[in-house]
């Protein structure tokens, strides 16, 4: 096609520029279509040579893929049938695209594949690029029931396209501590309801001492009943065991709950209780690392208020000084301290009598009555008018 400046647009597809004078060589396009994908080729020659000088570019007009195609391994029991503890593999590609898509796999909205990933760009003979990423995984239980995605985003498409799979993992009944179930009341009906994960669906056999009872039947003396199992999606089966009026002897017994498919069986062991429900607080990893350490900060402050204390340092070092000054007898405040027995070379007076007027620890003493000490009592006596008081030597 020959362009020059001032022509009017052929097809949509008219000249750009300043001029071939000037030595521009351009093509604007009003609507772009698939076929306008390709090489384009500008050519230019003067008017005094004949000589040419080229140029091009190559334009890529966007194309969508097709739906992306998922592909899985075969499981034991068919093809989109698993065992737990089974390695799935996965591929996911997005054909015909231009340029090739990018392909992403997820299993529900967790992406998976990130380490085993391989994105392939395969060109055929239509120039339509293929976009391929592979997976594997070992499937546990809580995969039952999730959906496997095969995403496919382009340029083209306005939104992703999707392509999915939902997964059936097969495993036994999974086991559960003891079950506790509390606020039974007696003399009224009581309620016992157990949630077992499983599948396929399993069979259920109540056992409540030695007697059996087939879910869906009651007991012997038709106080207790059981339900079927109801379906509650995803591998969770609830199963309830109705007591008539309960009696104290209801919450002595000893229940049991087996579950039971092809995969395995488990016993479910229930305790009755006529106690209100203690309370409880559920504790997320967060909470429980806060309280680990909370409780080490405050055995750390413990620690390093012993050590102070016991090394006289920082706000104890004033109080250790003052016990050394007191231990040594310096100091105002101080109190020379006298054991019975002791004899002052000038003082003759009993130390065990103490006069109010003679300040104590360089302080006036308030304490307003003295107290004579014979033999070890306190007896006061008061010394009659013509009687001396000997001081003992």
């Amino acid at each position: 096609m020959l362009l020059s400046k001032g022509q009017p647009p052929e097809d949509g597809i008219e000249y750009y520029g300043e001029g071939t004078e000037k030595g521009q060589c351009g093509v604007h396009i009003a609507r772009i279509k698939e076929s306008h994908d390709g090489l384009f080729k500008c050519t230019l020659a003067t008017t005094d040579s004949r000589t040419e000088a080229q140029a091009s570019v190559r334009i890529i007009v966007a194309k969508p893929p097709n739906n992306p195609e998922l592909h899985t391994s075969p499981g034991s029991y068919g093809r989109y049938i698993y065992r737990k503890g089974e390695k799935l593999e996965v591929s996911c590609n997005a054909p015909s695209g231009r340029p090739a898509a990018n392909v992403s796999l997820y299993l529900d909205d967790e992406p998976i594949g990130n380490e085993d990933r391989h994105i392939i760009f395969d060109t055929n003979v239509d120039d339509h690029s293929l976009a391929v990423q592979n997976a594997s995984r070992s499937l546990d239980w809580t995969d039952n029931g999730k959906v496997l995605r095969c995403v496919a985003s382009h340029i083209a498409l306005d939104q992703p396209k999707n392509t999915t799979m939902q997964l059936q993992v097969y495993y036994p009944p999974q086991p559960q501590p003891p079950i506790e179930r509390f606020g039974f009341v007696i003399g009224r009906q009581g309620v016992v309801n157990v949630t077992v994960y499983a599948n396929p669906r399993p069979t259920f056999l109540w056992r409540v001492d030695n007697e059996k009872i087939n879910a869906g039947l009651p007991d012997e003396s038709n106080r207790l009943e059981t339900s079927t199992a109801v379906d509650l999606g995803k591998g969770a089966w609830s199963v309830i065991l109705t007591i008539d009026s309960v009696q104290k002897s209801d919450t002595e017994k000893e229940y049991i709950l087996e579950a039971r498919n092809e995969e395995g069986a488990f016993e479910y062991h229930i305790i009755l209780s006529t106690a209100t429900e203690p309370a409880g607080v559920d504790l997320d990893a967060g909470s429980i690392i806060g309280i680990v350490v909370g409780a080490l900060v405050l055995i750390l402050i413990v620690f390093i208020i012993i050590f102070a204390r016991a090394t006289g340092r920082w706000c104890f070092a004033a109080r250790r000084r003052g016990d050394e000054e007191a231990a040594s007898g310096v100091g105002a405040g101080s109190e020379a301290h006298i054991t019975p027995g002791d004899e002052d070379e000038e003082d003759h007076e009993d130390p065990h009598i103490i006069d109010e007027k003679i300040p104590q620890g360089g302080q006036e003493n308030p304490i307003h009555a003295s107290t004579e000490y014979i033999n070890g009592n306190t007896d006061m006596k008061e010394p009659k008018k013509d009687e001396k008081t000997d001081t003992p030597v």
